[in-house]
């Protein structure tokens, strides 16, 4: 195993390629969420990952993409116990004359339980192909034995898009803080850890967490954010 890029008394980030590190690893739950191949992307939000992210050109063929993404949540599905889940955040993208869904990316055999819908309650469209995209997915692929804390949850929810200066596509902190807070596993997961906002969530909330993260500079904001005070970057 790669040493940990960082290590507390809940939380251990590893600076690597995530396939190579996760058949070594143990986890319960899996919060994430993965780069969307938009790096070709024009004229809309995200036109701003055209140049790639500064380790990773996120500019793959779709067909490799999609690819890649099995791979990596079979290898996720295999990790997690009978009572684990994943929680994916991805987007239909639109765009040209065929959206892309999320569930491309899931493979053969791996069960989708439920998409959460991710209402952002904002977004714009500068094409009259389609209407003004203001949502995302979460996709819960879960092992037959897991279950939820709560009844009183929903399937949508109604949070805005947070900005980071650090990173060019976070989530708002609330998105994985109610994933991990739903469930009873032990050691929560984010493969493509970005700055860091599943494993501060996860402190947050008393639970152990691993990080992995492909790009240096993102393992040494997420370091730094796990010294600081409980609910920064809330």
């Amino acid at each position: 195993m790669k040493p940990y890029f960082y290590q507390d008394d809940l939380v251990t980030i590893y600076h690597g390629d995530c396939l190579e590190l996760l058949p070594e690893l143990a986890f319960d739950v899996v919060v994430s969420s993965p780069p969307y191949n938009l790096g070709r992307a024009t004229g809309d939000e995200w036109a701003r990952l055209a140049d790639g992210y500064s380790t990773y050109h996120d500019d793959m063929d779709h067909l490799d993409y999609v690819e890649w993404q099995q791979s990596v949540l079979r290898t996720l599905w295999d990790g997690i116990p009978d009572n684990g889940a994943i929680f994916w955040n991805h987007k239909p993208r639109v765009g040209g004359n065929q959206v892309k869904l999320p569930t491309e990316c899931i493979p053969e055999g791996v069960l989708l339980r439920q998409i959460i819908v991710w209402d952002r309650g904002s977004g714009f469209n500068r094409t009259g192909c389609y209407f003004v995209p203001t949502h995302e997915w979460i996709l819960l692929l879960a092992k037959p034995d897991f279950r939820i804390t709560s009844r009183n949850v929903d399937d949508v929810w109604r949070i805005p898009p947070q900005a980071d200066k650090h990173h060019p596509a976070t989530f708002p902190k609330k998105i994985p803080t109610m994933a991990i807070a739903s469930t009873e596993g032990g050691i929560v997961l984010d493969p493509f850890m970005g700055s860091g906002t599943t494993l501060r969530a996860a402190k947050d909330l008393g639970r152990k967490a691993i990080g992995i993260e492909i790009d240096e500079a993102y393992c040494e904001i997420a370091a730094k954010r796990m010294g600081q005070g409980v609910l920064d970057f809330a």
